[in-house]
């Protein structure tokens, strides 16, 4: 018969192995700790070495931008960590690295710790080198095997209703480097009511639209959805103009 622990044995191990896991946040996150900062001449979030610049697109970005991109920095946001740490579990991410969350931006880029079992994405764009790639929604009942090829996006929603939200996942290659750019569309509830995110006259994390009214405002939905595309392609094609010039 195998030997049962004690509840202070389990204690014991589970704080090590909080320990152990690095830079985490009581949520169980995992940050990167990476310093960024917004360009005005690039239009882009850029870290202080580097190694990562990314566009929110032909948009204009408030100054100074709420950026989320370690535990100090989510701590100041009452249930940012249980927001965020929600969000990555939707998206089967659970395990990845945060490298940032602009909440008045809408978007969040993560680095998954693991590779991301084949499962059947809303949509595939590829091959993402084009000028235009090509994009192609999946039916329920393509049984190809889901496994994502590195010239290739895959695509993943995910709509809650009682929670007013609706996640699009964007996975695709930022230089050699596997990403995960989530959009995250929020309608106000009592979560983010205690997060008290500061807004902007430019730009608001909840938006204006209601979530759960996704078909009376189609059209609008429709438009986010393209925007958030064109960025991932740019951030794809950002990601191989640094792989060249890190060599």
């Amino acid at each position: 018969m195998k030997p049962i622990l004690s509840i202070r044995h389990y204690l014991y191990i589970s704080l090590m192995i909080m320990l152990l896991t690095g830079c985490s946040s009581p949520k169980s996150l995992v940050f990167a700790n990476r310093e960024w900062s917004v360009s005005d001449y690039y239009g882009q979030i850029i870290d202080k070495d580097t190694t990562y610049r990314m566009t929110f697109g032909n948009v204009l970005i408030p100054d100074p931008l709420t950026i989320v991109s370690s535990s100090d920095s989510v701590a100041k946001y009452p249930g940012m960590d249980g927001f965020l740490a929600d969000i990555l579990h939707t998206a089967r991410l659970d395990s990845a690295e945060i490298l940032f969350y602009a909440p008045e931006m809408l978007t969040m880029f993560v680095k998954p710790k693991r590779v991301i079992s084949p499962l059947r994405p809303s949509s595939v764009h590829s091959p993402m080198s084009d000028e235009i790639p090509w994009s192609m929604c999946v039916h329920e009942n393509d049984i190809e095997d889901w496994t994502r090829k590195s010239t290739e996006m895959y695509t993943y929603t995910y709509f809650d209703k009682r929670k007013k939200q609706f996640l699009i996942v964007d996975f695709y290659d930022y230089g050699d480097t596997p990403i995960a750019q989530i959009t995250v569309f929020q309608s106000r509830n009592k979560v983010t009511e205690k997060m008290n995110v500061k807004e902007t006259h430019l730009r608001s994390f909840y938006g204006e639209h209601d979530v759960r009214k996704i078909m009376r405002d189609i059209e609008f939905w429709a438009h986010q959805v393209e925007i958030r595309r064109a960025r991932a392609f740019a951030n794809y094609k950002i990601g191989q103009e640094q792989k060249i010039r890190k060599r």
